[in-house]
């Protein structure tokens, strides 16, 4: 079993013809495996159809697609050790209406591992989600992704990272809604890495400030 805390910061934006969504964790072990910090990010980037067009592309369930590229970078910062991840993700994101569901989309991307060693190109599926709903007067989301990522070669194997959520809107209660939530996530990664038969289930506590 290993123990640590993590810092995240997350950065969403639209612009005119799309939206930019960042964030960087960092990881402090404390328990579990020799002390270290690690950072890792992503930077994501959709050009959206429906703006580049200036027409309503919505139909049925459908609301838009976009253009999305991305970069994934991570670094073990503990001394004389260093290693990390590179990766470079480009393809298509379909963006979905449902009923009561403030947010649905698909990623479809190629997924494109470059350091420390080239292990290829193959498919990657990431459906993202927010459901929001109100208990006892109280507001409440259901939200989170899944990665589906093919595998590339026998030593990078197919695997799948999810992380569902469930918050609490606590500033609601304290007449300062959607700025402070707390709540609980659990991580799950089937062949974590890409590493045949490493399994990763993590309960953990949240508190996210939003500004």
């Amino acid at each position: 079993d290993v123990s640590q805390s993590i810092i995240t910061f997350m950065h969403a934006d639209g612009w005119k013809y799309g939206r930019n969504f960042i964030f960087m964790d960092t990881l402090f072990t404390h328990a579990g495996q020799p002390s270290q910090t690690n950072v890792y990010g992503e930077m994501y980037n959709y050009l959206t159809l429906g703006k580049v067009l200036g027409k309503d592309l919505s139909f049925s369930i459908f609301k838009d697609i976009n253009a999305t590229v991305a970069v994934n970078a991570g670094e073990n910062l503990a001394s004389g050790s260093k290693s990390g991840t590179r990766a470079v993700l480009y393809g298509f994101t379909v963006e979905f209406k449902l009923p009561h569901v403030k947010m649905f989309t698909i990623d479809f991307m190629r997924h494109n591992v470059l350091e420390p060693v080239a292990m290829g190109t193959s498919w990657q599926m990431t459906p993202v989600w927010r459901l929001p709903f109100t208990l006892a007067n109280t507001q409440w989301s259901l939200e989170g992704f899944a990665d589906f990522t093919e595998g590339k070669n026998a030593k990078y194997v197919g695997n799948i990272l999810a992380q569902p959520q469930l918050r609490l809107d606590v500033g609601d209660l304290l007449g300062h809604s959607n700025h402070v939530f707390v709540g609980v996530e659990y991580q799950y990664w089937h062949n974590k890495f890409g590493i045949r038969g490493l399994n990763e289930g993590l309960p953990q506590v949240l508190v996210d400030l939003k500004y």
